[in-house]
C-alpha cells in the first residue's frame, strides 16, 4: 500500500477542493481510508519527570506528513484517566505502513535517540558508554551509561561518608560529655574518709544542760 501510496502521490495539492482532479481526490480517499487501521497500529508513550521527558513512539512518519499535506486532522486529542489503567486494546502492526520504532530520552537539553526502522541507529550528544548485545545474545540489548550519571553517585558516597564520619565524631564528643558529666558528679561527693576526719566540737558541762564549742 504504501508503493501504490508513493505512485500517486501528488506533487502539488490546489488550495480548493473542487480544483481536485481524480488523482488528487482518490489519494486523499485512500488516505482517509487508511486511518482506522493505521490508529489499531501506531503508538506513540510521553512519560514526562521533573527534567526529564521519555518518549516512545511506533509510527509511520511519512503517512503522517501525507495526511498533514491535506490538513487532515492528527494532532492531539487526550483525556485524563485515573491509574491504574487496564484497557484492552489489539495491537497489530500491519504490513501496509513503513513502521520506525523509535525509544527517545530528553534531559537538561542532551538527548539519546534509539531509532529502529530500516537501520538501527543509536544517537546522542551526551558522554557516555554504549553496550551491544553480541551473536550470542537472542535478544537485540542496548545499555547506555552516562558518565554525568557517575559523578553524582560518587558524591553520594563521599557525602554518606562525611555524614557517617560526622556522626561518629558528635557521637564521641557526646560520650565524652556524658562522661564528663559523671566525673563531675563523682567529684561533688564528698568522700567518706573525709568526713570522719572532721574535728569533733568539745562539749562543756553545766548544771542542767550542755554547751559545746560549735559556733
Amino acid at each position: 500500500m504504501t508503493l501504490l501510496l508513493k505512485l500517486l502521490r501528488p506533487k502539488d495539492i490546489p488550495t480548493r477542493k473542487f480544483n481536485w482532479n481524480w488523482r488528487v481526490r482518490l489519494y486523499h480517499w485512500l488516505l482517509v481510508k487508511l486511518m482506522p487501521l493505521y490508529k489499531r497500529c501506531a503508538i506513540s508513550d510521553t512519560i514526562n519527570f521533573d527534567n526529564m521527558q521519555v518518549v516512545h513512539n511506533i509510527r509511520d512518519y511519512w503517512y503522517e506528513e501525507e495526511l498533514q499535506r491535506f490538513h487532515i486532522d492528527t494532532a492531539q486529542h487526550l483525556e485524563k484517566r485515573s491509574l491504574p489503567l487496564n484497557s484492552k486494546h489489539e495491537y497489530r502492526r500491519s504490513a501496509l505502513f513503513k513502521w520506525s520504532d523509535s525509544l527517545l530520552v530528553f534531559k537538561n537539553g542532551e538527548s539519546v535517540k534509539i531509532k529502529r526502522a530500516k537501520n538501527y541507529v543509536i544517537e546522542t550528544d551526551i558522554k557516555g558508554q554504549l553496550k551491544l548485545s553480541s551473536e550470542k545474545d537472542f535478544i537485540l540489548r542496548s545499555e547506555f551509561i552516562s558518565k554525568n550519571n557517575e559523578k553524582p553517585a560518587k558524591r553520594h558516597i563521599e557525602s554518606e561518608q562525611s555524614h557517617s564520619a560526622q556522626s561518629d565524631e558528635n557521637s564521641s564528643d557526646d560520650k565524652e560529655k556524658r562522661h564528663s558529666k559523671q566525673k563531675i558528679n563523682i567529684k561533688d561527693t564528698i568522700p567518706p574518709q573525709k568526713i570522719s576526719n572532721a574535728p569533733q566540737p568539745s562539749i562543756t558541762k553545766y548544771r542542767g544542760f550542755d554547751e559545746n564549742n560549735i559556733f
